[in-house]
């Protein structure tokens, strides 16, 4: 009879981890009874088997990652098959189990995912269990790298940061660790092995037009993602519709800018929009990167904020308070969303898996970046809201 080797990549951390490989990461693998072995297997003879050189076996029990998916799925069947153990003290190692709790994040240069992250570490870290943060790109599938990591790193649980996982139910029903969207809703999803922490998209976003209206904007620009079904996207730019309709007022959805969330494609989206006629007075910016960026094309197009065009963020990044004129933001408690991201995973991975939906509140923080529109009808005079 030939059973699976169950293998564990552990990653050293910082104290409290209860774990010291001795090296950043390494690779056990435990025979299971009923296996298939050679006696004294050698990693020569298994480089043989699997036809490949040792170095590459090396390479794939090292978990280096320069090896490629086919390559190290034969090596690793080679091994499963044979029993090769190539660690002489794996065995007393059997009873090891995984603390790991993967945190995966969507967006390389998400500032606002940035003080979260750092926040869920060093919560994690007080416990018994050990975080494994990886990035991926916003194109990446983040629920296919959740599976691949609980079954490398056997995880016991995935914080999700950033993205739409809650568009991949029929994959997501199929993971079997307690998994939290961290920022985004799970809720309507119906699965019990995923809870949420996260704001009120919609009621934030419609709090930034609600302000923007108030200081006589009509003509207002959304500059945000993609928008899919359910994501916080979606529902920050359904905020901004009722929050029109509620005015009395129509958005154009030709002043709908779409743009990756990050300096760089913000700055070009809105500068492509200015350069096409767009006109607006304002813009209400799905994060404060977003917001930065849009602010460097007004500027750099011969306009000036506040007085051509406002701008209001989302997020509340620190860098909204040192920005000239400090920004306008819609903040949202990213300490809160840490803390509770964290109690709630391992309260369900401790206990039986039950899913919540934990909603909190935001904060309208003002800023020097909107012109009041209704001073300088009323008034004939300029000022801005401090």
């Amino acid at each position: 009879m030939t059973t699976k080797i169950s293998y564990y990549i552990i990653t050293k951390v910082g104290n409290g981890s209860g774990i010291d490989t001795g090296n950043d990461t390494a690779l056990i693998f435990i025979i299971k009874v009923g296996c298939k072995s050679m006696p004294n297997t050698t990693i020569k003879e298994i480089s043989k088997l699997a036809k490949v050189s040792v170095s590459t076996v090396s390479r794939v029990i090292n978990n280096m990652p320069d090896v490629s998916e086919k390559t190290r799925q034969k090596v690793l069947s080679v091994i499963d098959e044979y029993g090769y153990v190539p660690n002489a003290n794996a065995k007393s190692l059997k009873q090891i189990s995984s603390n790991i709790i993967c945190i995966i994040v969507k967006g390389m240069n998400n500032q606002f995912l940035g003080q979260i992250i750092e926040k869920i570490q060093s919560e994690i870290i007080k416990t018994k269990y050990i975080p494994l943060v990886t990035f991926i790109d916003e194109n990446e599938n983040e629920v296919d790298i959740a599976f691949r990591l609980i079954s490398e790193r056997k995880a016991v649980g995935v914080i999700f940061l950033g993205g739409s996982p809650s568009l991949k139910t029929d994959t997501l029903k199929e993971i079997e660790v307690p998994c939290v969207f961290s920022t985004m809703s799970a809720e309507g999803l119906n699965l019990s092995n995923v809870s949420s922490v996260c704001i009120d998209d919609k009621a934030g976003a419609k709090k930034a037009i609600d302000y923007l209206i108030e200081m006589g904007h009509k003509k207002i620009a959304i500059l945000g993602g993609q928008l899919l079904d359910r994501d916080s996207i979606y529902k920050r730019y359904t905020g901004a519709l009722e929050s029109h309709e509620e005015h009395g007022l129509k958005f154009d959805e030709k002043l709908f800018i779409q743009s990756k969330f990050t300096y760089e494609d913000a700055y070009m989206a809105v500068e492509n929009s200015l350069k096409s006629g767009n006109k607006y007075s304002a813009i209400f910016a799905m994060s404060d990167v977003m917001a930065i960026g849009a602010a460097k094309a007004i500027f750099n197009n011969g306009l000036s904020v506040p007085e051509d065009i406002s701008i209001i963020g989302f997020d509340g990044i620190q860098a909204t308070k040192y920005y000239n004129p400090t920004l306008a933001t819609v903040k949202q408690p990213s300490n809160e969303i840490a803390l509770k991201s964290v109690e709630l995973l391992i309260q369900n991975i401790e206990n039986h898996m039950t899913s919540q939906n934990i909603v909190l509140d935001t904060e309208l923080i003002k800023g020097n970046s909107i012109y009041c529109l209704l001073a300088d009808n009323l008034l004939n005079k300029k000022y801005r809201i401090v």
